[in-house]
């Protein structure tokens, strides 16, 4: 992610003086095209989107920005806040992630994990191997053998200084398990049973335990709260976390896990959450509605779609 840098093809035009122009906005969220051919900006108006660049594989957004990979060279490339103006920052990683006003990419063999300095081309490596990132308003959190161990590392803002915070790798579940909020990181068990949040030092605390038949994932967290993915035989549904363990309240209706489709939060933004009605049966494919949580109850209003499911939206 820190060689490589092409031509752009992300969009029509690339402005390479002019970076660092797009101003977040909180309430904002992005998407792609079911197929990847663009990128579009929800104007906050139900049904009303901008067409910003494409084609795309993945868009990131939050407080460092609007963040976009080309296709066919992995290539990483920012918004100037302009339809169709970006400029390229970055060569391909295997992943990138937003959170507290900063980019983090992990290299494409995962040997190290680099931080973007906000001028493109230069990135500053801050960390060794990892099998994952993670970040959020609190920060990054990194799984695998940062320091040689095996277990979640918290960055602590300068290059190669981390804390262990414990939960060794073995406990993550799924890519979803794993969540950075405003003041905590959370995780889900290798059981899928407990969701656990950590504030300081190697020790977790319980936050939310469901039955052996339960399974919990889609953990998300951010400025708006935390929420998670809780489903068996017989329902799905969402929980937003009150603030107090074990206390949890539902967002989305209860739903027959022979449902057809239903609508799923994906991310959040500044006070905002997102979700997308999908077909339960291949939910990676596409989403049919792109939905916002009226913040009352169980009930979304749609927004616009159809989308990709990686939708961009940070704090």
């Amino acid at each position: 992610m820190v060689v490589g840098l092409v031509s752009p093809v992300l969009a029509s035009t690339a402005n390479a003086s002019v970076v660092g122009g797009y101003t977040w906005a909180e309430q904002t969220v992005f998407a792609l095209s079911p197929t990847g051919s663009y990128v579009a900006e929800w104007m906050g108006t139900p049904q009303k989107w901008t067409i910003i660049g494409g084609p795309a594989s993945h868009v990131y957004a939050g407080s460092a920005g609007v963040f976009a990979t080309d296709p066919n060279t992995g290539d990483i490339f920012e918004y100037n806040g302009t339809p169709g103006s970006w400029t390229a920052i970055g060569g391909p990683g295997d992943e990138f992630v937003e959170g507290g006003g900063h980019l983090y990419g992990l290299a494409p063999d995962r040997s190290y994990v680099a931080e973007w300095n906000g001028t493109p081309g230069s990135w500053t490596i801050i960390g060794g191997g990892s099998t994952g990132i993670y970040a959020g308003p609190y920060g990054l959190v990194a799984t695998g053998a940062i320091m040689s161990s095996e277990d979640l590392w918290h960055y602590n803002g300068t290059p190669n200084s981390w804390t262990d915070i414990g939960a060794p790798n073995d406990s993550i579940y799924s890519d979803t398990a794993i969540a950075v909020g405003s003041s905590a990181v959370y995780r889900i068990d290798t059981g899928a049973t407990t969701v656990e949040e950590w504030t300081g030092g190697t020790t977790w605390t319980p936050i939310l335990n469901v039955s052996s038949s339960d399974e919990l994932d889609g953990l998300i967290a951010g400025n708006d709260g935390v929420y998670i993915d809780d489903s068996n035989a017989y329902y799905r549904t969402y929980l937003k976390y009150s603030g107090t363990p074990n206390s949890w309240s539902a967002i989305t209706p209860m739903i027959s896990s022979g449902a057809d489709d239903a609508v799923l939060p994906i991310v959040e933004s500044g006070t905002s959450l997102y979700g997308g009605t999908v077909a339960l049966i291949r939910p990676e494919d596409f989403i049919n509605d792109v939905d916002i949580y009226s913040g009352t109850g169980t009930t979304w209003i749609s927004i616009g779609g159809p989308a990709d499911p990686a939708l961009g939206a940070g704090d």
